[in-house]
């Protein structure tokens, strides 16, 4: 592997391709899954590939009495959010060549269902913030332009910082 746990050499490679061919950076990335009706269990189940094969991702419909079975969708959501900035900056880091030791993100979420319940207008998320805590050969300032980085660059902050089109279709099968 390269600096930080990132293959740095697979990471310039492909920048170097899609520099050559723009068009290879576009892509559409889809998951898809299924909702289980057995008593007690997961809701929802994806199969995604990864390397070596399957990964297995279930989730449970929030749970407002306390935990249940599996996370819940929130928990993937901020999960994605602290993963991806997290790898930005990480990269990033590892592409200037700076060393560090330990990164630790924290990401949370305000929410309100009192919309989902029909009790109001009030909106669902009414805010997110970030904590990382970083050790190891950084500056300051360093630190601070890695975080600025992350924060532009990061497919995860981009969603929640931006308003994306979205398109739903329900239809009866």
């Amino acid at each position: 592997m390269g600096l930080n746990n990132i293959d740095t050499k697979q990471v310039i490679e492909y920048k170097k391709e899609i520099e050559k061919k723009p068009a290879d950076a576009k892509f559409t990335a889809k998951i898809e899954g299924s909702w289980l009706f057995e008593d007690g269990g997961p809701q929802f189940r994806s199969v995604v590939k990864v390397k070596d094969g399957t990964y297995t991702m279930e989730a449970c419909h929030p749970n407002f009495a306390g935990p249940a079975s599996r996370p819940g969708p929130m928990a993937f959501g901020l999960f994605w959010f602290a993963a991806c900035f997290s790898s930005t900056l990480v990269t990033e880091a590892s592409l200037r060549k700076i060393q560090l030791a330990e990164v630790k993100t924290r990401v949370e979420a305000d929410l309100d269902y009192t919309a989902q319940f029909d009790l109001g207008k009030q909106p669902l998320v009414n805010g997110f913030r970030v904590f990382m805590d970083v050790k190891g050969d950084v500056t300051e300032a360093e630190l601070k332009d890695l975080k600025e980085y992350a924060l532009t660059h990061c497919m995860g902050m981009f969603t929640i910082q931006h308003a994306i089109s979205l398109k739903a279709e329900v239809k009866k099968v």
